[in-house]
């Protein structure tokens, strides 16, 4: 019997019709906070992917433990993992973990966070404006001042 899983997005997979469009479906989904942590666009794309200069979305430690980041808990079951540990390029690209979210009502939840492997992460990378775009469909799961500033980060093309 399948359990019940729950995976923070932060990446592509926070806009619904993408998600779905890979293959995934879930339970229930609510929009949650991580502390102290930010996203930025600092993962290598696979060889052979991506446009030059071109970062994916990654996670990394605010300077001061100030600030959050926003994103999409999807409660699905554990017989979608394999296919996320396959989206996510997981072990060789991205690691993951449980991690301490926060939902909008206070309470602490948990959830599986993927992040980029060391060796994966490049410097000066922007997002692509396919990316973006993805980003903007998913404005009304986001907070007006973190999609204001999500919309104003530079992109490569």
């Amino acid at each position: 019997m399948s359990e019940k899983i729950s995976v923070f997005a932060y990446n592509e997979l926070i806009n619904e019709d993408y998600f779905k469009e890979k293959g995934f479906e879930y339970i229930d989904k609510v929009t949650v906070t991580l502390s102290a942590q930010r996203i930025v666009f600092n993962r290598l794309p696979l060889e052979g992917e991506g446009i030059e200069g071109q970062g994916l979305p990654n996670i990394e430690p605010t300077p001061n433990n100030a600030g959050m980041m926003e994103g999409m808990l999807y409660d699905m079951y554990d017989t979608f993992l394999p296919k996320l540990d396959e989206f996510h390029g997981y072990p060789k690209e991205c690691n993951r973990k449980v991690m301490d979210l926060n939902a909008h009502d206070f309470h602490t939840v948990r959830g599986i966070v993927y992040f980029a492997q060391p060796d994966r992460i490049g410097d000066k990378l922007k997002p692509s404006k396919a990316l973006m775009k993805l980003f903007r469909k998913s404005r009304k799961e986001m907070t007006m001042l973190y999609f204001a500033r999500l919309m104003n980060t530079r992109t490569c093309d």
